[in-house]
């Protein structure tokens, strides 16, 4: 119980009794606190008589670390007290003129917290400090809401065995785990009566091949079929343009291009209308040439003109890289009357 003496026009004496009784069950009682605790008192005359019936103003802090520490919540109130001069109000409810901050956010879990009570005895904002107690342990319910699960005690069971806080796993799933501890490089595997601990070796992988049902998903099994997950394949990259090849003895590497025996090449199609003398025929018995733009050819480049259609009335005689990024085509024709090339496709390979 506090006793405090206010001045305002005249003497009076606040017996102030803060009941966190309430805010405490219903912590203890609800699975969600309702972040509220109960403050009364009585307003009395300095003669010890009661302010019965009479309508006042209180302002609520919820003072941080010390009676003249931070707000970390304030509320105001309108109340009017009973014939036996008692109020009572819950701190963080419903009811309350305006607020500061949110009685939810109050941090509870840090440091010390102080009630700071003021009152205006003639229920207008001209406030009095009445008082600053500590809060103690009830409150401090309102943390358990913060502090989540209690870590369990005593035995441990499932696929636990021992007792809490340091259980130990036995089983996996209901399956037994090896008491043997595995060492570097070793996993569990379910060798059809426990969870024992193996390393991999290539004699688990021997004799199987890589399958797929997917043109984009490898599978890897081992010997007993079991399909390998989680698997991480690193390929150390070659140089720039280099492929991976194999040998006779089925070992993989990278190699040039060219000291691998590939080439690579670039395949357009054409059409033709024009020679170089701008005309589209070719004289009877003669040969003629006909030049096309082939990006990226160079001269000694290999290259060859491939007909798409039936043209049996003349045939590609020679085709070169006559200059840079230049193809000429020679044409013959074997007929004694002139043949037109307009309109003719063709598809056109340089080697590389």
């Amino acid at each position: 119980m506090i006793r405090i003496k206010i001045m305002k026009k005249q003497f009076f004496l606040i017996v102030a009794l803060i009941c966190f009784l309430s805010g405490y069950l219903n912590a203890q009682t609800q699975s969600q606190p309702p972040y509220q605790f109960n403050y009364q008192g009585v307003l009395r005359n300095p003669d010890g008589s009661v302010v019965a019936n009479k309508m006042i103003r209180l302002r609520l802090s919820v003072l941080d670390g010390s009676a003249t520490g931070t707000s970390e919540y304030t509320e105001e109130r309108q109340v009017t007290t009973t014939p036996l001069g008692l109020y009572v109000v819950a701190i963080g409810g419903q009811g309350a003129i305006s607020t500061q901050g949110s009685i939810a956010a109050v941090n509870w879990a840090s440091g010390l917290k102080f009630l700071k009570v003021e009152v205006d005895l003639d229920g207008g904002t001209n406030f009095v400090t009445a008082g600053t107690s500590q809060l103690l342990s009830v409150p401090y319910s309102l943390y358990s809401v913060k502090a989540g699960t209690a870590a369990p005690v005593g035995t441990a069971s499932g696929d636990l065995s021992g007792s809490y806080p340091n259980p130990q796993v036995a089983k996996i799933r209901g399956i037994d785990v090896s008491s043997t501890a595995p060492s570097e490089g070793e996993f569990l595997r379910y060798d059809g009566n426990a969870w024992t601990p193996v390393k991999l070796t290539l004699g688990d992988l021997a004799g199987k091949d890589v399958t797929t049902s997917n043109p984009d998903i490898i599978q890897l099994t081992n010997a007993t079929g079991a399909v390998l997950t989680d698997l991480s394949i690193n390929v150390k990259p070659g140089n720039a343009g280099s492929v991976l090849v194999t040998d006779n003895d089925n070992k993989v590497s990278w190699q040039k291009a060219t000291d691998a025996h590939l080439v690579t090449g670039t395949l357009s199609n054409i059409t033709l209308d024009k020679l170089v003398d701008n005309s589209s025929d070719i004289a009877a018995n003669t040969s003629a040439l006909a030049k096309i733009t082939v990006p990226g050819a160079k001269p000694g480049d290999p290259v060859f003109i491939t007909v798409l259609e039936d043209s049996g009335d003349f045939s590609v005689a020679a085709s070169w890289v006559s200059a840079l990024n230049e193809v000429s085509v020679r044409f013959a024709n074997y007929q004694p009357v002139p043949v037109s090339i307009s309109g003719k496709k063709y598809k056109v390979l340089l080697i590389q």
